[in-house]
C-alpha cells in the first residue's frame, strides 16, 4: 500500500514537471514570436523612411530638363520639382502633361514628370522586393478646407489599407510659397 501511494506521488511529480515545462516552452515561443514582430516593425519603418528621405534627394540628371531661364538643370525631386508643382498647379491638366511650369522634364509638367519618375522608382526598388505600398503629396494650403493631392497616390499590391499591418515614413514637410507639401510612404507586407 505504501510502495503504491509513492507511485501515485511520484506520477503527480512527474506530471506537475511536464505541464510547467509546457508552460514554459509557450510562454518562450510567445516571447520570442513577439520580438520578430517588433523586429519587422522597425525594419518596415526603417526602409519606409529611408526610401523616402533617398526619393526626395534625388537628382534628376535627363538633358531633356529645362527650367525657365535655363536650357539644361539637374532639378532635385524633393526640392524643385515638388515645389514647383505646388506652385504650378492650378496650370496643371492629366489631359494636357505639358502645361506650364517652371521645370520641364521630357517636355512635361513638374507634377506629370515627378508622379511618372516616383512610380518608376518605387517599382524599381519596392516592387521589386514585392513590397506593397502607398506614395501621395498633399498640398495644404491656407486659404483651402482640405489638402490637395498633388502626386498620387500610387499604389502597389493592393496598397497599405488601415486593417493591414503598415508603418509609415513620416511626413517630410516642405513650405513653399504655394503652402506646406505633405510628401509620405506608406509600407506594409
Amino acid at each position: 500500500m505504501i510502495n503504491r501511494k509513492r507511485a501515485q506521488v511520484e506520477i503527480i511529480g512527474l506530471v506537475i514537471i511536464v505541464i510547467l515545462i509546457a508552460l514554459g516552452m509557450l510562454f518562450m515561443a510567445q516571447f520570442a514570436l513577439k520580438e520578430d514582430a517588433k523586429k519587422k516593425i522597425f525594419t518596415r519603418k526603417g526602409l519606409a523612411y529611408s526610401t523616402m528621405s533617398s526619393l526626395m534627394k534625388t537628382t534628376i540628371s535627363d538633358q531633356s530638363c529645362s527650367g525657365t531661364y535655363q536650357k539644361w538643370v539637374q532639378p532635385q525631386l524633393g526640392k524643385d520639382l515638388l515645389e514647383d508643382c505646388a506652385k504650378n498647379y492650378d496650370y496643371y491638366s492629366v489631359d494636357d502633361p505639358d502645361s506650364y511650369s517652371l521645370y520641364q522634364c521630357q517636355g512635361l509638367h513638374s507634377c506629370h514628370f515627378a508622379n511618372q519618375l516616383i512610380k518608376e522608382l518605387l517599382n524599381e526598388t519596392l516592387g521589386e522586393w514585392n513590397k506593397k505600398y502607398v506614395f501621395q503629396v498633399k498640398l495644404i494650403r491656407a486659404q483651402e478646407d482640405k489638402p490637395l493631392t498633388i502626386v498620387g497616390p500610387i499604389k502597389v499590391g493592393g496598397g497599405c489599407p488601415r486593417s493591414k499591418d503598415r508603418d509609415v515614413s513620416g511626413l517630410f514637410p516642405l513650405h513653399t510659397d504655394a503652402g506646406l507639401i505633405e510628401s509620405n510612404l506608406y509600407l506594409c507586407d
